[in-house]
């Protein structure tokens, strides 16, 4: 099938293209001409005051000169309409997201309107003159957007001029970071054409902002501020995309296998899988990582994890259902247990997680539960390193490390978790640390699908590549982000955000170098620095070189992180959602996802609390001891697939 075309201005005839750009400049040029005209024959004078000044020109013009007034007026009027109607019509062939196209046109209709009602009631509404000049500055920079972006797109473009052959087929296994960063930059750089298909294939619907998931857990942010559809973010992009979920891949035949649903036969009834093949001429594997528990016993059973958005609301659940529990427990340990929070892992997510984790209880909680003791509260960090955040300057570690003690977050530092049960969490050293929450962030492993494509992998699980991004003996196969192993400075590269974007941006431009037939380019990585949040207004940054903590380094980091952000909405929201939580207190309701329940189980609302094992008490002689009972389970954590497609 051949997609849809979003970029169609740049196909419109010769005869159409000089038609509408001139009716587009001339009413830009009526619109500058009346505002500087009827400045210029009251003061002579157009300087930016001048301008500013707008509304009084106009006033002493319907005082001495009315007939001007009004040829100015309907000289205005035909400009606004000259340039909302055409560009109206423009801006629907412009790869502009819907909500934004609708946005600028509400806009300049709602400017356009207000502007035109303070001219008529200038003689009548002293105000009038004070706010046209403010009106008239921003109708000039939407009127030139909304004119100059499709001018933009049908007089200057970098377009590939295709194959005249079969078309070229782009696969991109993977939404994350480097996934959607190449298909974006692709997209931009080809536009359009018949013989280019681009396609995503991801399992999930929408794109997860990662780093974010920590302020999620602590309910600081919504959950939905955190993903975008993908959908949305495709729909003004020549991009198709596909939730499937990635079973294998042949390279010799170049198809991609992958699960699409899991429907009832309607002859049997038995359950069965549908499958989808999917064609590719180049291949862009970026399937991301998994979470690494290095095989320790307990944790993929009894643990929570961080990679997911249902990881940061089964952890926030948790959280406040232990508060609930602890307010009407009489058991002292189950009490302990109950309120003892243990994140193993002191990287980034660690940390983040163990500061908004403490910040939730002693702003939140704590006033909500006066049954509990703050005293019986505590909350550790487990590092099996000589420091958290490792790798880090130690200037940003030493900071960071001051404020976790400040806030009360216990650190054990050269201690390895070696086992983990429903009810304790046992160190390297015999230490025993009795919990009912352990947050496994521990570190991440390479995706399960990448040895199922038969490629070359490196003793660390994942694809090795080449400078140019692409496997060594394989032309058609860019392999990005966590999945791949490539040197820089004698040091392979980290599984960070920052290297999937880059490396997206960058196979986008060594595939349009590829399509047309021209040599590809070496990656060059670019460390921007690091970041990290540790508590409420507090940071800590290593930002090109400069290294700061406090406020100013947390305000820094919220700047960031809201830029990466994908959607215009979900900035919004989310700057809402941080403005809200200086003056509003955050929600403290556990969100689930369950049905009502009809069976008549007593216990499905309230899930009764697990017992204990308990010490066996000796066997009476020629008696053997019962054996133990199961422990039943405190939680179901979020399943844990491969970050993939």
């Amino acid at each position: 099938m051949v997609p849809a075309d979003r970029h169609r201005l740049t196909n419109l005839s010769l005869g159409r293209k000089l038609l509408t750009s001139a009716a587009l400049l001339l009413g830009l040029g009526l619109f500058f001409g009346g505002w500087i005209a009827s400045v210029e024959l009251t003061r002579w004078d157009t300087s930016a005051t001048a301008l500013f000044q707008w509304g009084e020109r106009l006033e002493i013009l319907q005082l001495r000169r009315p007939q001007i007034f009004w040829v100015l007026f309907i000289g205005h009027v035909a400009s606004l309409a000259l340039v909302g109607l055409v560009s109206g019509v423009l801006l629907r062939r412009v790869a502009l997201a819907r909500g934004a196209r609708k946005a600028l046109m509400g806009g300049l209709v709602i400017l356009g309107a207000l502007d035109l009602a303070c001219w008529l009631l200038l003689p009548f509404w002293e105000d009038a003159d004070a706010l046209l000049g403010g009106f008239i500055v921003l109708e000039a920079v939407l009127l030139l957007y909304v004119a100059l972006h499709p001018l933009r797109d049908m007089w200057i473009f970098r377009r590939w001029k295709g194959t005249g052959g079969p078309p070229i087929r782009v696969a991109i296994v993977g939404g994350g970071f480097a996934g959607l960063y190449a298909a974006l930059h692709l997209d931009r750089r080809l536009g359009y054409h018949r013989d280019l298909q681009i396609s995503v294939i991801d399992r999930r619907n929408y794109f997860l902002f990662p780093p974010l998931l920590p302020s999620v857990a602590a309910g600081s942010i919504e959950t939905r501020q955190v993903t975008y559809p993908f959908r949305r973010i495709f729909e003004a992009a020549n991009v198709a995309f596909k939730k499937e979920n990635v079973d294998r891949i042949d390279l010799d035949t170049k198809t991609i296998r992958a699960r699409v649903d899991v429907d009832d036969d309607p002859v049997t009834g038995e359950a069965q899988v549908i499958w989808c093949e999917t064609q590719y001429d180049i291949l862009v594997l970026a399937p991301g990582s998994d979470t690494n528990t290095f095989n320790t016993p307990g944790v993929k059973e009894h643990a929570f994890f961080m990679r997911e958005l249902g990881d940061a609301i089964a952890v926030r659940n948790h959280i406040i259902d232990n508060f609930e529990r602890a307010a009407r427990e009489t058991d002292a340990d189950r009490r302990r247990e109950q309120l003892t929070f243990v994140v193993v892992g002191a990287g980034p997510t660690g940390v983040e997680l163990a500061a908004e984790v403490r910040d939730l209880i002693d702003h939140i909680l704590m006033s909500r539960y006066p049954e509990i003791d703050p005293a019986e509260v505590t909350v550790y960090i487990i590092q099996a390193g000589e420091q958290i955040l490792p790798g880090w300057h130690k200037t940003v570690v030493g900071s960071a490390s001051d404020r976790l003690r400040k806030l009360k977050v216990e650190l054990r530092l050269n201690r390895r978790v070696v086992n983990v049960t429903p009810f304790a969490v046992t160190l390297d050293d015999g230490t025993k640390i009795a919990t009912r929450t352990c947050v496994w962030c521990a570190g991440v492993k390479p995706s399960p699908l990448l040895s199922a494509c038969n490629l070359p992998l490196h003793r660390s699980g994942r694809v090795e590549i080449g400078d140019d991004l692409r496997v060594k003996g394989r032309d058609d196969v860019f392999v990005l982000g966590d999945a791949a192993f490539l040197l820089h400075d004698g040091a392979p590269l980290p599984p960070l955000g920052q290297v999937a974007f880059q490396q997206g941006q960058h196979a986008a431009k060594n595939i349009d170098l590829l399509i047309r037939k021209q040599p590809t380019r070496p990656f060059k990585y670019f460390n921007f620095g690091a970041l990290v949040s540790v508590g409420d207004k507090f940071a800590a940054i290593d930002l090109f070189g400069v290294r700061m903590s406090g406020f100013i380094a947390w305000w820094v980091w919220r700047t960031l992180y809201l830029a990466k952000l994908v959607g215009f909405g979900n900035k919004v929201r989310v700057v809402l959602d941080w403005t809200l939580d200086l003056i509003v207190e955050r929600s403290i309701s556990q969100i689930a996802a369950d049905r009502q329940d009809f069976s008549g189980n007593k216990f499905a609302d309230n899930t009764p609390l697990a017992a204990r094992p308990r010490p066996q008490e000796p066997a009476p002689d020629g008696m053997s001891a019962p054996a133990p009972q199961d422990v039943p389970k405190q939680h179901a954590p979020a399943p844990q697939h491969a970050p993939t497609a």
